[in-house]
């Protein structure tokens, strides 16, 4: 894929995720104060790619519906409001203060009306499901679903964490020590995977498609999902920053053990080298600069850099592979969501 047609995608996807903003500031601020609608809109007009909501659109447009159509736009918009939604959450989970380069929902307004904004959210995503009539019952249930995915993987991301700012009971009893290759693809499911599926499988479902034909569009998102966030891993550790425009070692910097070259790094050093990688991650003590000085040199021991790059690849295959099964009306969208697929291992070489 040459990086013209990479920027080509991109713009369509971006134009066509941005036609369901309309839809989802009528759905949040249904009953809403005026004085409460900016901060209720902040999280959305602070920006985004707004690709999941772009692959339903992309999939409803493929097996026939129109992208203007109501219950289009409408699931479309649903799908990214439990997006929004759940990074509301995540900034209050993590304590975080920027994204996208802006001030968070907590960090601008306070954890407290953070909270009622994500309320309103999930409340908007019930009035989304709403609009799309004849599809209510299916596109509520994936909803609900999906939500339930999102919040396990969420837990297992919270538990692979070997820092010490959460001393609560339940996370000290439940947290990993370590984690497996099981455990990781497991959180990755949930946190990544499952939306991307479920707004691929969306968009079939209200284009009209058959059973076999959403579990496809719904398996095209998952292994997209997966090879996306492996390659958001490998970027996370191997990335140059200047390059990309995000910190690097942020993981290990964040003592997380959820990042696949770690997981991988540990499987591929020996048992005392694999222990003290887990040593240099889980000891608070240790400096940011330090942490990474002594854990960087084991990554690349370890030989883990292109194994990684390959088993991103293959989720990409697997995603290219469940289109092949698929015959939809715009033939021109199967090229472009291969070329989507391709781009999530291609953008960290």
């Amino acid at each position: 894929m040459t990086n013209s047609s990479s920027d080509d995608v991109f713009t369509l996807m971006t134009d066509l995720g941005k036609s369901a903003e309309p839809e989802m500031r009528k759905f949040l601020l249904k009953g809403v104060r005026s004085e409460f609608q900016d901060l209720i809109m902040w999280q959305t007009e602070t920006g985004g790619k707004r690709l999941r909501p772009a692959l339903t659109i992309l999939f409803a447009q493929a097996f026939g519906a129109s992208t203007n159509a109501q219950e289009v736009l409408a699931a479309a918009a649903g799908i990214e409001l439990i997006h929004s939604y759940s990074l509301i959450l995540d900034d209050i989970i993590d304590r975080g203060e920027l994204r996208r380069g802006q001030p968070t929902v907590r960090t601008k307004y306070g954890d407290e009306f953070a909270i009622l904004a994500g309320i309103i959210y999930r409340e908007a995503v019930y009035e989304a499901a709403k609009a799309t009539g004849e599809f209510f019952n299916e596109v509520i249930t994936l909803y609900s679903e999906t939500i339930r995915k999102l919040v396990e993987g969420e837990r297992l991301d919270i538990l692979f964490e070997q820092n010490d700012l959460r001393t609560h009971e339940y996370f000290l009893s439940n947290r990993y020590h370590t984690v497996t290759l099981e455990d990781y693809q497991e959180m990755i499911a949930g946190k990544t995977a499952s939306l991307i599926a479920a707004a691929c499988k969306l968009g079939a479902i209200v284009g009209g498609a058959s059973s076999d034909e959403q579990a496809a569009a719904e398996k095209f998102g998952w292994s997209a999902g997966i090879a996306f966030q492996i390659a958001d891993d490998y970027l996370d550790i191997f990335a140059v920053s200047d390059k990309f425009g995000k910190k690097v070692y942020k993981d290990i910097i964040e003592q997380k053990l959820g990042n696949f070259v770690c997981v991988q790094t540990i499987r591929a050093l020996d048992n005392d080298e694999a222990k003290q990688f887990q040593e240099y991650l889980q000891d608070s003590s240790l400096l940011d600069e330090d942490r990474i000085k002594n854990c960087v040199p084991l990554i690349e021991k370890a030989k883990v850099k292109e194994n990684v790059m390959k088993e991103a690849e293959k989720w990409a295959q697997e995603a290219k592979m469940a289109l092949k099964t698929l015959k939809f009306k715009k033939e021109e969208n199967k090229t472009v969501l291969e070329k989507l697929a391709e781009f999530t291992v291609r953008r960290a070489y």
